[in-house]
Formats: C-alpha cells, structure tokens, sequence
C-alpha cells in the first residue's frame, strides 16, 4: 500500500485506498489511475501560490556596432598574405617605395580626404578677418599641433612670438601657415586655407633669398612643421607630402647646426617637434611597404607614383635632453637595429647583446617628472601618462619584434599588463603609436573595448583629434589574430596591415 495517493484521486480531491498497482476507486470507477510515481507539473495560470517567479537575468550588455569586428573575405586574403609569405625585412628603407592603395579604399569615406590638389591662386588680402582667425589660431587650431613632451600651449606661445615680430617674410610664412590651419578648422569650404597655405609657400620661398641666419632658419622650421600639420589633417589618407616638411626640417636643423647652439627654452621645443615627427616617420617608413604586396602579385592593390624621401636619411637632432626624448631615441634606435630572423646578423651574439641594452636603457628611463614612481595613478600628470606609455609601447615592440629567448624570464606580460593599467585611468590618449602597439596586444573583448572606448572620447575631448586610420588598423590587426592561434611574424603583420590600410605613409603622430 502507498504511503499517498494515486495521482488520478488527488487531482479529484478524494480519498484513494492506496492499492497497488492501481487503486481500486479508480478501476471501478472506469477512470485511468495515473499511479503513484513523480509527477513534474507545470503552476497553472492564476495559482498565486505556485506562481512564483525568480529575479529576471541580468540583460545582457549591448555593445555599439563599432565595437564589433567583422571579418570579410578581404581580411582572409590578408590573411593568406600574412600567413604564407617569410618576407625577409631589412633595416634600410626600401629605394624605390611605391605609393600603394587598396582597391576598396576608393570607397571608403574618410574625414581626412577633402582636398585633392590644391588649386594655385594669387596671395590674398588677410586684413579682412584677421584678428577673429589669428584668435581661433591662439585658443582652438593650436590645439591639434601634434607634440610629444612640450605642452601645445608652449608651442603656440612660441609661434605666435614668431609670426607677429617682425613683416619679414619667414615671420609672414608663419603667420599665413597657421591661418591656413585655422581656416581649415574653421571652415567648411576649404578653398581659403588652399590660399593661405600657398601664400605661406611664396613667402617660405622669398624668405631663402640672401643670407639665411639662425633666427630665419628656426622661423622656416617653425612654418614648415605648420604645413607638416595641415597637410597630415587635409590628405593625410592619400598623400605623403607631410613627411617632405619633416624632412625638410630636420634637414635644416643639421644643415644650420641649430642643435648644437647654445639651447633655448624656444628653440628645444621645436627641435623636439621635429624630432617627434621624424622618429614617428622614420618608424612609418620601417613598416609602411607596399613592394611587400607588389612583389607577391597580390591583386588587391594599385601602383602610385615613386617616392623617395632620401632627405630623410639625415641624422637625428642631436642633444636634446629629458625623458621624452630619450624614449623617442632609443625608438628611433630599435627601428634602425631589429631584423627578422631570416637575417645572418639575427643569431650573432653581439645582435643579442645589444638588444638586450637597448632594453636596458628603456628600462632605466625615469619617466617621473618629480622623481617619485610611487604617486597613485589617478594623481600622475597626462605628460608622464604619455612617456611612461611610449616606454612600455617601445619595449613591447622591441620584444616582440626580435625573438624572446626561452631560457629567460620575459617581462613582457608585465609590460601589457602595465600599459592597460594606465590606459584604465586615462580619459583619453591622442598617442597613435601606443595605441597601435597596445591595439595589437590587446586579446580579450574587455580589452578591445577599452582601445575603442578611449578612442572614442579622445576624438570628442580633444579639438580635432581624428584617429579613424589608427582604429581600421587595430581592427585589422585584431582580425587577424584571431584567425590563427600561433603568432605571426609580427614585424611582417605590422608590415601588411599598415601597407594595405594607408595610401601613404601613415602619420603616427
């Protein structure tokens, strides 16, 4: 006998007299007896008792769309290219580097691109509007000069200075050079700033006639890094004319020795202007190689014209002093010394050795402007933010970039670990350089969304700070790790990526 009733009696609400294996109230009742095992049931609509529900699940986070990373069958061409080619990279800069443009780039819109080819036109009258232009120079254009351990405000200062001392034409360059920029900024119809930029041509040129002193060459540098800055805003996505005013600038600086005079609190700062530029540029020029598609027959590509920025070849501006700097050096060092390991030089001892103090120095750079490394985070100033993340973006680089030796402990989890730390408690990072090094490290989808999230609020923080090219190429980047669990030759990825992703030379400044 059942210790309950059959299940038929209780839905009824009558007594069962328990009887197995059926009871015997249902059989002479002519009803089926659904037993005495477990029944599952389900609360019927308006049981309030049964009818209790649990704490609804959380909803899950809807992510923007630009938070999603597609692959399309363009990245697993890239793919192929990336995966199936051991191109042996050296140390010196191609000698016939071709400008190179994927075939969907046409399509593509970009904010960069509004001007194709400047439209020559007499000098113009800058009496009308002056005072409102030069006054959009002081308090917003000069923020999108792009520096690296001098503070923009000093920058602009400096400039200014120099633009209104004197009616000398090297002074009138950089008056017009920074209208121009203004008016770009300004301006939705870009046609004044082509003027402004040509007149500042005109006068760089009427400036070189006769002696040419220290006081005139610093003025040319100054007007020259002016254009350097329109140019990169106004073509940056199909032209490579920014990289001739880096150039050009360093080449005046060691043609007049201005590195080696007595230093100045004006003249440091835009030799370090300069300086950051070139390093950044010569770092371009390592990776940005368009023969490495050309001469697979890759088919997703288009031929430009020659370029040959053999002025680039001069030596760096010397003694310049301070953490930033320093960095910016032994960057400018990695670049020139890493090969790839199809190199002979690659398994010499001496090789090893010298990648290993060049760790070294990175490693000992004081980044602190105050001499204390323990300040909380959130108290650290943004300039030592930016050097300290330059160091690590460096390190990584140079370990990554030269193969870890097994038998030591790497420090490299340290360093990505160190880097996303500092980008957690930052607001922004205007920095293209480290948040490409750290783009390509970051692995989890937290971490890829904290690199699109803080590129997000650095283009609505900072006064014209775009940084759509440096966010498609982490995106690349991403793709592509994610299609292999073993790593690439990353110096050959980085190469790949940033030829197919730029027209040109990528300004990482």
């Amino acid at each position: 006998m059942s210790q309950r009733g059959c299940m038929t009696c209780r839905d009824r609400k009558v007594l069962c007299d328990r009887t197995f294996p059926t009871c015997t109230r249902c059989a002479r009742a002519g009803r089926r007896c659904d037993g005495y095992g477990t029944r599952l049931s389900w609360p019927r609509e308006g049981d309030v008792r049964r009818a209790i529900l649990g704490p609804a699940p959380a909803e899950r986070r809807r992510y923007d769309a630009r938070h999603f990373v597609h692959t399309s069958t363009w990245d697993i061409e890239m793919h192929a290219l990336i995966s199936g080619i051991d191109f042996g990279y050296g140390t010196e800069q191609h000698p016939t580097m071709r400008k190179f443009i994927l075939k969907d780039l046409d399509n593509q819109p970009t904010e960069f691109m509004q001007v194709v080819r400047p439209v020559l036109s007499p000098p113009i009258s800058l009496v009308s509007g002056m005072l409102d232009q030069v006054q959009m120079v002081v308090y917003q254009a000069s923020f999108s000069l792009m520096a690296f351990g001098h503070d923009a405000l000093k920058i602009r200062e400096i400039l200014v200075r120099m633009a209104l001392s004197d009616n000398t034409p090297s002074a009138t360059a950089i008056l017009k050079s920074s209208l121009a920029l203004a008016s770009y900024h300004r301006d939705k119809d870009h046609s004044h700033a082509d003027r402004l930029k040509i007149a500042a041509l005109r006068a760089l040129a009427a400036s070189t006639q006769g002696v040419i002193g220290a006081d005139e060459s610093f003025r040319h540098i100054a007007a020259g890094m002016l254009l350097c800055t329109l140019e990169i805003y106004q073509v940056s996505a199909a032209s490579s004319h920014w990289l001739w005013y880096v150039c050009g600038s360093k080449k005046i600086i060691k043609s007049a020795k201005l590195d080696e005079r007595a230093p100045t609190n004006d003249t440091t700062t835009l030799i370090g202007w300069v300086h950051y530029s070139d390093v950044l540029a010569r770092f371009s020029l390592r990776h940005w190689q368009p023969n490495l598609l050309e001469a697979t027959g890759f088919t997703i590509g288009a031929h430009f014209e020659p370029f040959q920025p053999a002025v680039c070849a001069e030596a760096q501006p010397a003694h310049l002093v301070g953490p930033p700097h320093e960095v910016l050096y032994l960057l400018s060092e990695v670049c020139d010394t890493v090969v790839e390991p199809s190199d002979p030089r690659f398994h010499e001892s001496d090789y090893q050795q010298y990648l290993k103090l060049l760790e070294w120095k990175l490693r000992r750079i004081n980044v602190s402007t105050d001499g204390n490394n323990t300040l909380v985070e959130r108290s650290r100033s943004n300039s030592d933010r930016a050097v300290e993340l330059y160091q690590l973006a460096t390190l990584i680089y140079l370990k990554r970039a030269s193969a870890d030796n097994p038998k030591e402990r790497s420090r490299l989890p340290e360093w990505i670990e160190r880097s996303f730390d500092i980008l957690s408690y930052s607001e922004d990072c205007q920095w293209p350089f480290p948040l490409l090094i750290l783009g390509c490290e970051a692995r989890t989808d937290d971490q890829r969304t904290m690199i699109l999230d803080l590129i997000s609020k650095t283009e609505r923080n900072i006064h014209f700070r775009k940084l759509y090219s440096i966010k498609m190429m982490i995106q690349r980047i991403w793709v592509q790790n994610d299609l292999v669990e073993e790593e690439f030759n990353y110096v050959h990825k980085l190469g790949v990526v940033l030829s197919s992703a730029n027209r040109a030379v990528p300004a990482l400044v």
